[in-house]
């Protein structure tokens, strides 16, 4: 769906065929078209992450994402023929299948990835889909670079080349496992996931991972089958759909699509020829890899709190710093502004490896840990639409926000990394090494985390509608004697 590289080509094929042709108003011009382009992605992406932990509960995790192979390929292959067939519409039908795969794909690989993890690696593996994603926005840089889309009239074949790596998937995924937690909890096929949990997790003892899903699968059933709704009604679930909700926010709202947006432009004030532009572009691209891989490294050594945390406030210090260099720097003549948009280039750099390490792979792995199996495809499907509805008000807010506050324009995500953080610093427990139940043991409290061991209480919580249940004040007393002692 990256498309940056070839926005001018893309524009020129709109007005060719569309305001060429049906002479709309004049306030329709061709960055108004490349714009309706990319929203037709990010909002039928919304619609599919609305979508993904529904289809993930009813036809399972590694059924919905073969199945969903399908739409990137169809997606790249209708957006490519656009030029050929010399019809746009088959350019914006080929952009919502190919963000109905997005949004899909990126919830339900998530919950997938952390289900079939080893408890030990579960944070890198989990983290291996945002590198997966990492490295196919290179790719996709790599591929749209002007000079290897010389001479014109290429840009089509590299939007088609998106369906290779579906077509890949589509082919080795049916020899994948299903997700044992799947076909056991929501199944109750116990030999299936005895056999698929064996396939991937030799190692750990198979005995005690039924156990601890037989007593997880006893709480679920003495419940009514969880309904989404359930996600605003049950007090248990209120403290872990607020992080899942702000976890998204943040990550959109941390001003990480507004750093790259100006980015070209300090390149050039910086004295980088236009043609070296992509380049530097590619160069974050690249940054942006490096930097997730050494969040593999380190989520299971030094937890997800610490990973989500400190990088995140690394990232409000450089929002703060650029704010005041890009408001100083145009306010000089052109001549003198080189300096202050190298800095800002620094700055840019230093906020997308902070953005790469923490709020990049952090937020799809805490959302998948802070559930149990009941409520985490609703919940997965309620924080990821939020994540591109975030994503869509960023793409129609910022050019305008940019247009009025220009230098200024980093502060409202400042303001909002900020309150967010404050949040998260006092309410989001550590999730590594804990089983799922205990995190959400924690969270059904709300209560503030900082000073608190991470210890779970080992009571299950029983919740229905918005009413306690009687087992909950007897929680609530063990709840407080755990603080007494800590």
């Amino acid at each position: 769906g990256i498309v940056n590289n070839i926005d001018s080509e893309i524009s020129d094929f709109l007005e060719k065929t569309i305001i060429n042709v049906t002479h709309p108003p004049q306030w329709v011009d061709k960055s108004f078209l490349f714009a309706q382009v990319s929203s037709v992605l990010v909002f039928s992406a919304a619609v599919g992450a609305f979508l993904s932990g529904l289809l993930a509960d009813a036809i399972g995790r590694r059924n919905t994402l073969i199945a969903n192979n399908s739409l990137a390929i169809l997606g790249a292959i209708l957006s490519s023929l656009c030029l050929v067939a010399n019809h746009p519409a088959l350019l914006y039908v080929g952009r919502v299948f190919s963000g109905l795969n997005s949004g899909i794909s990126i919830g339900v690989a998530s919950i997938y990835l952390m289900e079939i993890a080893p408890r030990k690696f579960r944070g890198g593996i989990g983290a291996c889909h945002q590198l997966a994603v990492t490295l196919g926005i290179l790719i996709a840089y790599i591929v749209t670079l002007s000079a290897l889309l010389k001479p014109g009239g290429k840009w089509p074949i590299a939007i088609g080349l998106g369906a290779i790596p579906a077509a890949i998937s589509l082919v080795v995924f049916p020899f994948f496992p299903e997700s044992a937690r799947f076909l056991y909890l929501i199944k109750g096929r116990e030999d299936d996931a005895r056999k698929a949990f064996q396939r991937i997790n030799s190692g750990e003892d198979v005995d005690v991972f039924l156990a601890e899903m037989r007593e997880e699968r006893d709480v679920a059933l003495s419940q009514p089958k969880f309904r989404f709704i359930q996600l605003f009604k049950q007090r248990d679930l209120r403290m872990p759909v607020l992080i899942a909700v702000l976890i998204q926010v943040l990550q959109q709202f941390s001003g990480i699509n507004a750093v790259i947006a100006n980015s070209s432009i300090m390149m050039k004030a910086a004295g980088v020829q236009p043609s070296q532009v992509e380049f530097c572009v590619l160069g974050i691209g690249i940054l942006n890899v490096v930097c997730t891989i050494v969040a593999i490294l380190f989520l299971e050594k030094a937890g997800r709190r610490p990973m989500l945390l400190w990088p995140t406030i690394v990232m409000a210090g450089t929002l703060l710093l650029l704010t005041i260099i890009v408001s100083i720097g145009i306010s000089k003549p052109l001549t003198e502004q080189a300096p202050f948009a190298a800095t800002s280039i620094f700055l840019i750099f230093a906020f997308v490896a902070c953005f790469a390490v923490g709020l990049g792979p952090i937020p799809a792995m805490i959302v998948s840990e802070i559930f149990r199996q009941g409520p985490r495809g609703a919940a997965y499907s309620l924080s990821q639409s939020i994540q591109w509805l975030c994503n869509l008000i960023v793409l129609f807010s910022f050019p305008t926000l940019n247009r009025l506050m220009q230098g200024y324009v980093y502060l409202p995500f400042l303001v909002i990394v900020l309150v967010c953080w404050a949040f998260f610093f006092l309410f989001m427990p550590e999730t590594k090494n804990r089983s799922f139940d205990e995190v959400a043991r924690d969270l059904a409290f709300g209560t503030i985390v900082v000073g608190r061991r991470s210890a779970a209480i080992q009571t299950p919580v029983f919740t229905k509608g918005d009413e306690v249940s009687p087992d909950s004040g007897s929680l609530l007393r063990d709840s407080h004697a755990l603080k007494a002692k800590e």
